[in-house]
């Protein structure tokens, strides 16, 4: 069995009875969807509230049953992804990336298959960008918004980290004195880069896709402040056309699927 439990919480996870996988495991938790149930298995996030240092803190548990994955170092068996997860999170905060703490972490191999579980907190004060209207606010309240994230979004792959899943509901973020703190959120598909460049393009079709709010001109000030550039060269305005095109494709696919 691999285990992490963060010290800060020790305390409090033992008085709820909550310090041991079985313990976390066996102790019912109202789901905030429906399970997903697919790569052979089943995977669930619950919310349960604690009381810690005086303050209510809401916390995301998350168990998973025979969720897998395959890689390099899993080839045969997988694992599970939340592992990948909780690697990912804690390699992004050593980088200086805001992720939701990690409280609890958990995997064993049972009789009936593979089980995981991770406890998070909740990101006090965030939003999920997609419940922002960048339209309702001031134009340099925009810019300063786009720019946050487009910074965010580049540090993380700066980091050598793909999100894979790049959707607004998993960026959140936090107004502050001069700009917006930016957290990111759900690694479970991310995986480090082999080919940055390209790799990373790939996360930018799928926010690009994603920001059904953002006008043209959000779509270019995020573009040349993700690459650091106050005048796009001509290589970079044919990215910008081909991740474009690319997006309506995608923004074609989506709604056909739906």
């Amino acid at each position: 069995m691999t285990l992490y439990c963060n010290p800060q919480w020790q305390t409090v996870l033992e008085s709820r009875q909550l310090l041991t996988f079985e313990q976390i495991w066996n102790s019912p938790v109202e789901w905030i969807d429906e399970p997903n149930r697919n790569r052979g298995g089943w995977s669930g996030v619950g919310r349960i509230h604690f009381e810690k240092d005086g303050k209510f803190i809401t916390v995301y548990i998350k168990k998973q049953q025979n969720h897998i994955s395959r890689s390099l170092r899993h080839p045969l068996t997988g694992e599970p992804t939340f592992a990948k997860e909780f690697r990912c999170l804690h390699y992004l905060t050593q980088h200086g990336i805001q992720t939701p703490e990690v409280i609890f972490f958990a995997q064993c191999k049972k009789v009936d298959g593979q089980q995981a579980i991770l406890i998070t907190e909740n990101l006090e004060g965030f939003s999920a960008l997609d419940q922002m209207d960048a339209h309702a606010l001031p134009v340099k309240q925009q810019r300063t918004l786009i720019a946050s994230v487009a910074k965010a979004v580049r540090q993380m792959h700066d980091a050598g980290v793909q999100h894979r899943a790049l959707y607004t509901k998993h960026i959140f973020v936090k107004q502050q004195a001069q700009d917006y703190a930016v957290a990111l959120i759900d690694f479970e598909k991310s995986r480090k880069m082999l080919l940055p460049r390209l790799q990373a393009i790939s996360d930018l079709i799928t926010l690009n896709y994603r920001t059904q709010g953002w006008n043209a001109s959000h779509r270019l000030y995020f573009f040349k402040t993700y690459y650091a550039f106050q005048r796009l060269s001509a290589r970079y305005k044919t990215l910008a056309r081909w991740i474009a095109r690319k997006t309506l494709k995608k923004q074609h696919q989506w709604k056909f699927e739906l």
